[in-house]
């Protein structure tokens, strides 16, 4: 059932183009860690995955997507930052709801490992935008607070009509996942928002967030398998995502246009 599934996205989304004036890149997605300073096999799944990255050419760059830690302690987020440090290519970071454990001031410590839980960088004219997903509360569904909205509205103001976005999140932006996504997808019909990726759910899945693709991907963790993983995303006048176990071929699992 999974097999076909993924084939319906490739028949969905993949479309012929004409020859596109974007020149091509790639970029890796880490997400959901889950690293821990109790349990060292979340740590082997990153450490496979940074030193595959490392030998790869032609990834110009790493997104990692939330859930960096287990339980938000500071020594995990340490073990996490020495590990992509190794990384011979730039990474850029936000948070997940793991990260927050409220009792032990996970998005402080986050912060003082890796500075900021947002960020913004232009590549090949790509606007990058990634940034922290809630919840606000203990128990609660994700949540975009109005300090982040704020930093969005204006950084998708500062960048050019003409920049194609990405926004990378933790959560999904649905219904049950994050309580005012309504408000976020609103915002994000003003610009050119090519697709909101994302993970989570520790899965490959296509989701439609009032008509802007939603991509979650796979956790670098092996989970029941033998070894992990990561997704490589691939830019050229489409959008291909691959998803790669650890010392296997990549996998295409979906490919989506990149017109207006």
């Amino acid at each position: 059932m999974r097999k076909i599934y993924f084939f319906f996205i490739l028949i969905l989304f993949q479309i012929q183009l004409p020859v596109s004036a974007t020149k091509p890149f790639s970029f890796a997605f880490f997400t959901d860690l889950h690293i821990s300073a109790t349990n060292t096999l979340p740590s082997e799944d990153l450490q496979h995955a940074v030193d595959e990255v490392n030998t790869q050419k032609g990834i110009d760059f790493v997104l990692v997507s939330g859930d960096i830690t287990q339980s938000a302690d500071s020594v995990s987020f340490v073990i996490a930052k020495k590990l992509l440090d190794q990384l011979n290519i730039p990474y850029h970071i936000t948070t997940g709801n793991h990260d927050l454990n409220f009792s032990m001031g996970g998005l402080a410590n986050f912060n003082r490992v890796f500075g900021s839980e947002k960020f913004s960088f232009k590549y090949n004219d790509f606007l990058f935008l990634g940034f922290h997903t809630g919840p606000a509360t203990k128990g609660a569904v994700g949540h975009v607070d109005n300090q982040s909205f704020s930093w969005l509205s204006s950084e998708l103001n500062k960048s050019s009509e003409k920049n194609p976005v990405f926004v990378i999140t933790h959560y999904p932006l649905q219904g049950g996942d994050v309580d005012n996504w309504k408000d976020l997808t609103d915002l994000f019909h003003k610009y050119r928002i090519k697709a909101v990726l994302g993970g989570h759910y520790h899965r490959n899945v296509v989701f439609n967030y009032d008509g802007i693709p939603g991509i979650i991907n796979r956790s670098t963790l092996r989970g029941k398998e033998t070894a992990g993983g990561y997704s490589i995303f691939s830019i050229s006048d489409s959008l291909k995502v691959y998803e790669k176990r650890i010392g296997q071929p990549e996998q295409l699992w979906m490919a989506l246009p990149l017109n207006e």
